[in-house]
């Protein structure tokens, strides 16, 4: 047995959550796409929340990366995923190089337990 997908909007300043239950599948990905559209321009971070769907089939992880490869092209801003096993965020950043620690050699260091405390 399996439900229809539902879907509510709610709207706060830069942010929207798009609640997202039932069954979701191939054919919801325009529904969904075009709750995306609608929103006003200002609206740069869109969080996803899956917790009222059954499961995360194969099948609604392809509309997920759909909605989040439309989001990217067209909002460029931060998109959040929350499922009720999980929480995602995903935002461009702008490319600096990371900065390295220095770790000094000491022997007596564990050099295996190095890595735990950087």
């Amino acid at each position: 047995m399996s439900k229809r997908m539902h879907h509510q909007l709610e709207m706060v300043g830069e942010t929207a959550t798009l609640y997202v239950s039932g069954t979701l599948g191939t054919d919801d990905i325009d529904t969904l796409i075009t709750a995306c559209r609608a929103m006003p321009s200002q609206v740069r971070t869109l969080r996803l929340d899956l917790h009222g769907l059954g499961q995360l089939s194969a099948e609604a992880t392809g509309v997920v990366r759909s909605i989040l490869r439309h989001w990217r092209e067209n909002r460029h801003g931060e998109f959040r995923l929350c499922t009720s096993h999980m929480l995602a965020t995903l935002c461009d950043v702008a490319s600096t190089p990371a900065v390295m620690p220095v770790i000094r050699y000491r022997p007596d260091v564990n050099e295996a337990l190095v890595a735990t405390y950087l």
